[in-house]
């Protein structure tokens, strides 16, 4: 469960109403599907879209190398909490 505890100093608030992600699904190296404290899972792109809404938990989004939006974790100087340190489904 969190409880803001394993943050550090940053733009995260423990908020209720937001989906936490739980866990991650990689296809070819890269995250395809996210799947939420509820057990819901969204792929990518709705991931993508409900982080810039706002609606998910501690992640923004990015670009990479070839200019693709991204899901990326808020850099906090915590590894524990990283999507790439996620369980896998």
């Amino acid at each position: 469960m969190r409880d803001g505890t394993q943050y550090g100093a940053g733009p995260h608030t423990i908020d209720p109403n937001k989906a936490f992600i739980q866990a991650v699904r990689y296809q070819d190296g890269n995250i395809a599907a996210v799947m939420f404290q509820d057990g819901s899972v969204v792929d990518v792109a709705t991931a993508i879209g409900m982080a810039e809404a706002g609606l998910i938990e501690d992640v923004n989004t990015g670009r990479n190398r070839e200019g693709q939006k991204t899901l990326r974790s808020y850099p906090d100087g915590e590894p524990s909490n990283n999507l790439s340190r996620l369980p896998r489904f």
